[in-house]
């Protein structure tokens, strides 16, 4: 950094740095006043909602509990007068007709319509009669036809006394036939309504029954059916009566729901099993619309739905409160937002009305709170910043005037530095003056062309390295499901260590070869060998021979480069195949180690063989292991892993990495090899890396 500069930054920070001090201090004060304030206020707004919620459900399930009461007396009642009526004492005339009460036939004509396609379609409803249906759930007209009429009032009673709760009041009457009430004068969609009546039980209900939600046919609403049984005047069961209760009618959603927001989500649920994921997760049942229009109307999905949190633990914790049919709000995500969940069981068969609140909602004040102290904090800080601009330009003239006076000279030195910082060897510095920075100068200057002769070594050495780079595989293999990963990390640019993997065809099928090589020394001769030793491999190996045969032609080749050059290279290729047969050449290399967790033992591939590149007349044995077991981890590596010195001159040793396998059998082999490096890193401290390291790690796969 030059003089100018250095000059420019004090007179800011003589100036400045008061300002910024003060501004920091102020912003972060109000910046943490503002976050705590609005923390303090969205704890306190969820926690009483919290509470409110819980009230809500708790007084939710007790009236519910009064109102399924009350259609349990109801439907208990409308049945014993059923029976009075059917067995002797009727409490209507036969040939009245009844006449319903005109003043709400037309709110109750509201509540009938179909749900489809996203909106409604209204259909044209007759409380003067009900709608007679035979034992296949055909539209019929009895011969006692006196029967419906006498029903009728009854029924019209129960309908207008209750209208938004008895959607519809079906008997099923002793000889199997069903009258339905009010009558839809469109008896082709109520054929359809009772065809999937007629897929109830065929006989009468021996006791009072709920059913669990269901679709109406002809409303396409969520419903519930209350049913109770018709008995003779012996007690012997004859038939039976169902009064047919819209979800909405029963599940309203408390108005003091919308204090805390106006995006809440109503779902009927039942803890199941999803078939997909085999685990217990709650299954929506019918889902309220949000539309306001058809506000209170429920309806039940197309297909299979289910509702899930990312919290799996408060999603346990709720399941477990609802397999004890308990109520309880808790708070965890759904879907990408935070929210409140209530719940309370609608009735005993394990179904559950659940309430879903974002909080964005119910913290929206103390948002609003803090976003205002922000505000102000970005009003000072704008303030602020014109302030420091003022001084900022002040102290810019000032330091540049000041500087001209004495940085010419150092000027000349960073343009000369930029030119050979930018590959031009040619720039010199001219200076005037003898002083220290003129010496400086001819010190520059003579360094310049050393330079220029080290930048160029340093280019060729960095071609050689991506060369040698690009020699090694890329990407690890996959065969028969081995879990298969390696790494080379050279001392210097460029190492004598390898590693490749070469896919062939024998005459037992498809095989995969794990090559792992070491070649002495280190640098450029060694990077030359090693890339030789690998064009050699690659050629000759895939071809399919015994890894034998194939190991000593190429042993003749590099003896043939090395000659009397002193130099070799010790290899290990290990060969897996379809068969399960591991087979092994070891050429002079430290032998594989083989780790059986299910034993937790240590094996060697051993065997005899000399180095590559020592004599043409080197012979190779050829080792096989059949019936590998599962689960085993194969370590291919060179003596660089186990030779490492710490600063204190220990060495790293096998026993440390059999100790590292152990301890990482569980994971994948590129991450046994990521901890291998990290610990080799730490274990090496400050001392440099004085040989190549390559491992190879080899999972076989589970049973």
């Amino acid at each position: 950094m030059g003089i100018r500069y250095k000059l420019l930054i004090l007179l800011l920070l003589i100036s400045l740095a008061p300002l910024f001090v003060v501004g920091a201090g102020v912003q972060k004060d109000l910046t943490h006043l503002g976050e705590g304030l609005a923390l303090r206020s969205s704890n306190t707004l969820i926690h009483k909602a919290s509470n409110g919620l819980k009230r809500i459900v708790v007084d939710h399930a007790r009236v519910l509990r009064r109102e399924k009461q009350l259609l349990e007396s109801n439907t208990l009642f409308l049945a014993s007068k059923i029976e009075g009526v059917l067995y002797g004492h009727a409490h209507s005339m036969p040939g009245m007709k009844y006449i319903p009460p005109a003043d709400q036939i037309s709110e109750a004509t509201k509540d009938y319509f179909s749900l489809r396609m996203g909106g409604w379609q209204d259909f044209k409803i007759d409380f003067n009669n009900v709608t007679t249906l035979g034992t296949d759930g055909r539209p019929t007209e009895l011969p006692s036809s006196s029967t419906s009429a006498m029903l009728l009032p009854l029924l019209g009673q129960v309908k207008f006394e209750y209208p938004k709760l008895a959607l519809w009041i079906e008997v099923r009457l002793p000889g199997g036939e069903k009258l339905v009430y009010p009558r839809r004068e469109a008896t082709m969609r109520m054929g359809m309504h009772m065809s999937r009546s007629a897929q109830k039980p065929s006989t009468p209900i021996n006791e009072l029954t709920w059913s669990l939600p269901e679709t109406d046919q002809q409303t396409g609403r969520i419903v519930f059916r209350v049913t109770a049984p018709i008995r003779d005047v012996k007690g012997k069961l004859q038939g039976d009566v169902s009064i047919i209760i819209p979800v909405g009618s029963l599940l309203h959603k408390s108005k003091h729901v919308d204090m805390f927001s106006k995006n809440a989500i109503s779902i009927l649920v039942s803890p199941d099993v999803d078939p997909t994921t085999n685990e217990s997760r709650l299954k929506v049942i019918a889902q309220e619309n949000t539309q306001k229009s058809m506000h209170d109307y429920w309806l039940a999905p197309e297909k299979d739905a289910w509702i899930t949190s990312p919290d799996a633990e408060q999603y346990s914790a709720m399941m477990q409160s609802m397999d004890a049919s308990s109520l309880n709000v808790t708070g965890m995500p759904y879907g990408n937002m935070d929210a409140l969940w209530a719940y309370a069981p609608v009735d005993q068969a394990g179904v559950f009305l659940l309430l879903i609140i974002p909080k964005t909602d119910i913290v929206k004040e103390a948002q609003s709170s803090k976003e205002f102290i922000l505000n102000q904090v970005d009003n000072h800080n704008t303030k602020m910043g014109f302030i420091v601009l003022a001084v900022a330009i002040f102290v810019l003239g000032l330091a540049f005037f000041l500087s001209r006076l004495f940085t010419r000279n150092i000027s000349e030195l960073a343009t000369t530095v930029r030119k050979v910082a930018k590959g031009d060897f040619s720039a010199r510095a001219v200076l005037h003056g003898k002083d220290e920075i003129g010496q400086l100068g001819e010190a520059i200057n003579q360094m310049i062309p050393e330079l220029e002769e080290r930048v160029n070594i340093k280019n060729s050495l960095e071609v050689a390295q991506e060369v040698q780079q690009s020699l090694l595989p890329i990407d690890a293999p996959t065969f028969l499901g081995a879990d298969i990963a390696a790494v080379s990390k050279y001392c210097d640019e460029t190492g004598g260590d390898y590693y490749g993997f070469i896919p062939r065809d024998t005459v037992d099928g498809k095989s995969l070869v794990v090559a792992v090589g070491d070649v002495s020394g280190h640098g450029i001769p060694a990077a030359l060998m090693m890339a030789s030793a690998r064009a050699y491999l690659r050629s000759n190996v895939g071809g399919g021979g015994r890894l034998d045969a194939v190991t000593e032609h190429v042993n003749e080749l590099i003896c043939d480069d090395v000659d009397q050059s002193g130099r070799f290279m010790t290899l290990f290729l290990l060969e897996l195949t379809e068969t399960n047969t591991i087979r092994w050449i070891r050429a002079g290399h430290d032998p594989a180690m083989v780790y059986d967790p299910s034993k937790d033992s240590f094996t060697e591939l051993a065997g005899e063989g000399l180095p590559l590149g020592v004599t043409k007349d080197a012979r190779f044995e050829l080792n096989e292991h059949h019936d590998l077991p599962p689960s085993v981890i194969i370590i291919i590596g060179t003596d660089g892993i186990w030779e490492m010195h710490s600063q204190n001159g220990e060495m790293f040793g096998k026993d440390r990495l059999k100790n590292l396998i152990r301890a990482t059998r569980a994971e994948s082999s590129d991450v046994i090899i990521q901890t291998l490096i990290k610990e080799l890193d730490t274990f090496q401290g400050e001392a440099e890396q004085d040989d190549d390291i390559t491992i190879a790690i080899i999972k076989t796969p589970t049973a």
